[in-house]
């Protein structure tokens, strides 16, 4: 008889189970493998100088199905939908909202004829004498910041124009250039347009903005990573070591744009380290009680990596970062929970330190808090104006509801400093009177002084709270809008009296209505389209305003020699999209850089690592 083996000792039944587990521990373990290297693999960064070269990697198959405007339909979010569910409009509404968007059209290229006819390839055009200005290393900044604009209206024919000169551009100039500019307006104006267009040379302008980039790589040579606030490509210098939030923390989607395209990490690694840093520093440095959670003093050293006693606020120097954490959620469907988290501490931060209510009104106003003196100042400038549409997005996708009243709030205040000056253009910075407002109180928001001072506390609790509006589409066509609120005389102080030809009310506008679909905010848009027309056009383009109160001023006697690009970016698209039909650069489907250069979703993998 056979000596038996120690298999065949087992009993039948033993090794069948036996066999059927190994086999699901073996196609456990793979689909463990193959998934968590997809969503969690560290892309390595390069060191050595040669790997900023363009031709240091090798760049991937073309992916089809992310390859122009017209082929990425197919992407299906995980995220909640955005936009509201639009009616189908009657044929007079159709023709009023295209009489709109063919005026502003016109609007658009009388600025780009007068800026193509005096300023070609410079970077400004100067409206009212008709010379150049370069603030921007004179590489044509106005019209590569138009080019996603002109592929939004369909005008390909500019577009073609312009490529010629694209290609002959050389990035490579011995100036001062502001990383941040440089991202926001190059770079997200090559990227975008890249993405829109069907033309079979665009490859120029993915070529261009790596170009473009790796000249600005050796600015994120800090000792934490975050780039010089200005840098020179050809001498290495730099002007000093302070640099502001916004500047730092808004190039992620340009950056993670580019990689996906080149297959270059590099681009998205530099990005990464910075929201990185922040998210480290708020959970790991908050000292004294000088930084609120989740936000940011608007200044930084980036030799030290050490926060100044500057402002903390959703305006100039800070604004953008906040919108990208968001904006970085939704570009990357979700999928790397550090960005929405963030997003979140930030704005819960900012709702119980930093938002203020006019009693009586539904108007908010959002000024600056600040650090040394541990209070709020008084001032608003218009930037803050970009708030509304983020948080209504948020509202969105994060299940906020409370974010859309305020949304509506503030968007309500930036409104009424438009219609509520003689020229209804709004000023770049105002401030309201201290004794004019209340803090931010979901009980109290609406109500006068006097009805708040008459609830108790344990009235307010058992009030509960507001009832939030999320009726999506209003039940009546009616496009009446109230009469502007009347103030008590000296509450809103004007600060700054120019208008600079600004789009961030208008880009909450637009986001507003493609989010509820009330009429309103159509209209408010073209009341400040129609006093850009008024004050602002000059017989070559358009001009920025001195004294937005002067109404009873000739114009041109009233107008600064100053057109900057984001008119054309941006103030002309948000314009021509709140009357397009709402299927044009969905919210659904794209997200639009802080420049308003509309980059496509999709199921970006998280290939970045994440210190949580």
């Amino acid at each position: 008889m056979p000596q038996q083996t120690l298999v065949s000792k087992i009993p039948h039944r033993w090794r069948i189970i036996s066999v059927l587990l190994i086999c699901f521990i073996i196609v456990l373990s793979t689909y463990h493998f193959k998934y968590s290297n997809d969503d969690s693999s560290t892309w390595k960064e390069e060191t050595s100088q040669d790997k900023y070269s363009a031709t240091s990697y090798k760049k991937p198959k073309e992916d089809t199905s992310v390859n122009s405007a017209n082929k990425i339909n197919k992407f299906q979010s995980q995220l909640p939908k955005i936009q509201a569910t639009f009616d189908v409009e009657t044929d007079q509404e159709k023709q009023l909202r295209e009489i709109r968007r063919e005026a502003v059209k016109a609007s658009f290229m009388h600025a780009w004829n007068g800026y193509k006819k005096y300023a070609m390839g410079a970077d400004e055009l100067k409206p009212l004498s008709n010379k150049t200005n370069n603030p921007f290393g004179g590489l044509g900044a106005t019209m590569i910041d138009s080019l996603s604009t002109m592929l939004v209206m369909g005008l390909d024919q500019e577009v073609e124009q312009v490529l010629p000169l694209v290609d002959r551009l050389n990035v490579h100039v011995n100036e001062s250039l502001s990383v941040f500019e440089t991202t926001i307006r190059y770079i997200g104006g090559l990227l975008s347009a890249y993405e829109l267009s069907d033309h079979p040379s665009k490859d120029i302008l993915l070529r261009k903005a790596e170009e473009l980039t790796i000249t600005l790589l050796p600015a994120f040579n800090t000792p934490h990573g975050i780039p010089y606030y200005k840098f020179n490509p050809i001498t290495l210098g730099y002007e000093s070591y302070r640099t502001y939030l916004a500047d730092m923390a808004t190039i992620q989607l340009e950056f993670f744009t580019l990689s996906h395209y080149t297959g270059n990490p590099i681009y998205a690694e530099k990005a990464q380290v910075i929201t990185d840093f922040l998210d480290k520093y708020k959970r790991n440095e908050y000292k004294d009680g000088t930084i609120l959670p989740g936000l940011f003093p608007n200044e930084i050293n980036v030799k030290t990596g050490k926060f100044q006693s500057s402002p903390i606020g959703f305006g100039a120097m800070g604004d953008s970062a906040y919108e990208y954490f968001l904006k970085e959620h939704i570009f990357t469907d979700g999928r790397v929970p550090q960005y929405s988290r963030m997003y979140e501490q930030a704005i819960d931060t900012m709702k119980a330190n930093m938002l203020l209510q006019i009693p009586g009104t539904k108007l908010l106003h959002l000024p600056t808090y600040n650090i040394k003196q541990r209070k709020l100042e008084s001032k608003m400038d218009h930037l803050t104006c970009f708030v509304p549409g983020m948080l209504a997005m948020g509202a969105k996708v994060l299940h906020r509801p409370e974010d859309m009243n305020i949304a509506k709030g503030i968007l309500e205040a930036c409104v009424h400093m438009y219609r509520s000056s003689g020229t209804n253009l709004s000023p770049d910075i105002w401030g309201i009177n201290n004794d004019g407002f209340l803090p931010y109180s979901k009980y109290t928001f609406g109500k006068t002084k006097e009805e708040v001072s008459k609830l108790s506390e344990w009235w307010n609790k058992l009030a509960g709270p507001v009832l939030y509006d999320q009726t999506e589409v209003p039940t009546t066509k009616n496009r009446t809008i109230e009469a502007v609120v009347e103030l008590p005389i000296g509450l809103v102080v004007t600060d700054d009296a120019r208008y600079l030809l600004r789009p961030e009310t208008l880009e909450s506008l637009f986001v507003l209505y493609r989010i509820t679909g009330d009429p309103r905010y159509q209209e408010y848009g073209w009341e400040i389209y129609q006093a850009i027309e008024k004050y602002c056009k000059t017989p070559s383009a358009y001009a920025s305003v001195k004294n937005i109160h002067a109404y009873e001023m000739k114009p041109f006697m009233n107008q600064i020699d100053s057109m900057e690009t984001f008119l054309l970016a941006e103030t002309f698209k948000y314009l021509y999209l709140l009357f397009s039909p709402p299927n044009i650069i969905s919210l659904d489907e794209y997200v639009l850089n802080t420049e308003a250069h509309p980059f496509k979703r999709r199921p970006f993998k998280a290939q970045f690592k994440i210190r949580h």
